[in-house]
């Protein structure tokens, strides 16, 4: 089983590297360093990867880049600007059609074509506004994050941590229509990532107040489902929550916290926490549910931690890591 691991090239990462998992071991394949900060990649239409940076000159350096990869390495097929900064995630059209770029720096989301051929020119670009109560980490918007909503076919949720909402959009024929509603997050919350169980319950684990919530979006309207659970098991722990992943059975649902350096497992759908998993490392931005039993975990200060049945089983230094996607 193999996994691409996206790194912060500012803060020592070799930029983005395979490793592969055998017999709860990992073995680094390769590293390439061509990209600066990839810190996210998704798999798109028909298995093709795809990987945000910062490549572009200044002063707007996000771009989207498209990759072939191999057992030995990687190469850039294609790439376009996402004018804008600090682009952080992407999203597909259900239709293949589609790419939309997450720009947290600038709070500003652009849309994309895909063809055969690659990516094509940016075609739409999004602008938020508005800022939250946190003097620095709210003082404008900053879109972390864009997804399918699966119980609303052709809609987007773009989650927006600088002013504390979700913003739900309609997709049009060449881009999406104008905002469809909003759902306020509890004021200096900083929202940061959604996930979806198999059935299509929707959740978000917010940065800044480091709490599960669940998500329900309607037709016309959607809502938090107030108060939520904490992501800590100490409260008094300085802590960003950042990663929210389900499980493959949907009975479970993980968030990790970086300032503890650990994973939270709460159970479905009444978000009890179940149990907390430490970690070898500290800051674990993403992980990846390997199988039913093992987790692959990022820690952005010092690498890779393999998780069985809640206990380390490897570890792999990867500075900078902070993005796992399995291949």
């Amino acid at each position: 089983m193999d996994f691409l691991i996206g790194t912060l090239t500012r803060m020592g990462g070799a930029g983005i590297g395979r490793v592969r998992l055998e017999n709860d071991r990992l073995r680094l394949l390769w590293t390439n360093g061509s990209l600066t900060d990839p810190n996210w990649q998704s798999l798109g239409p028909n298995g093709r990867i795809f990987s945000v940076s910062s490549d572009m000159p200044e002063p707007m350096r996000g771009c989207v880049n498209e990759l072939k990869i191999s057992e030995t390495g990687m190469d850039v097929i294609s790439r376009q600007a996402t004018e804008g900064n600090g682009p952080c995630a992407l999203s597909f059209s259900a239709d293949g059609r589609s790419l939309l770029c997450a720009n947290y720096g600038t709070g500003s989301l652009t849309v994309f074509p895909l063809t055969q051929k690659g990516i094509g020119p940016c075609r739409q670009r999004i602008q938020h506004e508005g800022r939250g109560p946190h003097p620095t980490r709210q003082a404008g918007p900053h879109i972390h994050q864009v997804t399918r909503i699966p119980t609303l076919p052709g809609s987007f949720c773009v989650v927006d941590l600088g002013i504390d909402a979700l913003v739900v959009y309609h997709q049009a024929e060449d881009g999406l229509r104008s905002e469809r509603y909003r759902i306020p997050v509890p004021a200096g919350q900083g929202p940061r990532h959604m996930a979806y169980t198999p059935d299509g319950s929707a959740y978000l684990v917010t940065e800044l107040g480091n709490r599960i919530y669940a998500v329900v979006f309607g037709e016309k309207q959607g809502r938090i489902c107030e108060p939520g659970v904490s992501t800590l098991e100490e409260e008094q722990t300085p802590n960003t929550a950042a990663a929210l992943w389900p499980s493959a059975d949907g009975k479970w649902l993980y968030a990790s916290n970086r300032g503890e350096g650990t994973l939270v497992r709460c159970a479905l759908p009444s978000l009890r926490r179940d149990a907390f998993y430490r970690l070898a490392g500290r800051e674990p931005r993403d992980f990846c549910m390997a199988d039913e039993h093992t987790i692959l975990a990022a820690c952005q200060d010092s690498g890779l931690t393999l998780l069985k049945d809640g206990e380390i089983r490897d570890i792999l230094p990867f500075p900078g890591a902070v993005r796992v996607l399995k291949l």
